[in-house]
């Protein structure tokens, strides 16, 4: 009845699959485990196989990367079962009856999404950016998540029917990191697909060190660049650029974002990291980007 499908890249989650395993045995009717590798180190890849000893589970290793949305689309493919739970590698259980819950509301909701919590105190002041700033945007009740449904979407946990999934997929063209999931819930909107949000989280539990983080920050502000005709009116950082643009203050801002750069890394970078200027610099960045690409021409 349950698919658990569990994408990896360059993280150990035998326990994770373990932990979920011990749940699935609880629960009255079958339920299988399948993580796909997108192209990890060997290291990680050696540990993970241990998975394949696990009764109901597998570890699938694909020879490339392929992406985020790619290989989410492919363990649709492989999964036998009419329900699909999406969770991503660098998860930790936190309830006992966390696959209980997902089923539960299951059945009045198309999809299913519980959310997530990051533990304290905080694991590595290595980490701060991407722990204050998941604290500050991501951790949101069900009921703010509720008020905007299909814009608070996230693929980090996420339950649907098997048939709703493969009417949808993933945009594949998103091959670079980020918003792959803005896109898929807005054509959950555009297909009046049910979606509810649920208090069943799980722990975020793989931070990024700060400068990789904000690098990955950066490539997403690139994807959503690319990609902002389609995904404007689901953005709020597109938003507040084509604001800045109307009144043709952008130049303005990422002239500012260029002078100050080097100050605001070096906050983002502390151990106490401001998240207001986070903002800034993603809003500079955005702006400086098409400064850079006009300056090329």
């Amino acid at each position: 009845m349950l698919s658990i499908l569990i994408p990896t890249y360059n993280y150990d989650c035998l326990g994770l699959v373990e932990e979920l395993h011990r749940q699935a045995q609880t629960l009255s009717f079958p339920i299988e485990i399948l993580v796909a590798d997108d192209g990890s180190s060997e290291e990680f890849k050696r540990n993970n196989r241990k998975i394949n000893r696990v009764s109901n589970c597998k570890f699938i290793e694909l020879k490339e990367n392929v992406g985020r949305a790619k290989i989410r689309n492919f363990l649709s493919e492989k999964a036998q079962y009419n329900l699909l739970l999406f969770i991503d590698s660098d998860a930790g259980l936190v309830k006992k009856d966390f696959l209980q819950n997902y089923i539960y509301a299951a059945q009045n909701s198309d999809v299913v999404c519980g959310g997530l919590i990051y533990d304290r105190p905080i694991p590595s002041v290595l980490s701060s950016l991407r722990y204050y700033y998941g604290i500050y945007a991501e951790e949101r009740s069900a009921r703010k998540r509720n008020l905007h449904p299909y814009s608070q979407f996230s693929s980090f946990s996420f339950l649907i029917k098997k048939r709703i999934f493969q009417k949808i997929l993933f945009d594949e063209s998103f091959t670079e990191y980020g918003h792959e999931d803005t896109a898929f819930g807005m054509e959950l909107e555009k297909q009046d697909v049910r979606i509810k949000h649920i208090d069943n989280p799980l722990y975020h539990l793989g931070l990024e060190r700060n400068d990789d983080f904000l690098r990955k920050t950066e490539k997403g502000i690139e994807t959503l660049y690319c990609n902002s005709a389609l995904l404007f009116n689901h953005v709020r950082l597109l938003q507040a650029y084509k604001k800045l643009k109307k009144y043709r203050v952008q130049s303005v801002l990422a002239t500012l974002f260029r002078l100050t750069e080097r100050y605001l890394k070096d906050n983002l970078l502390s151990t106490h990291p401001n998240m207001r200027l986070f903002a800034f610099y993603k809003l500079g960045y955005l702006c400086n980007l098409e400064y850079k690409q006009k300056s090329t021409k």
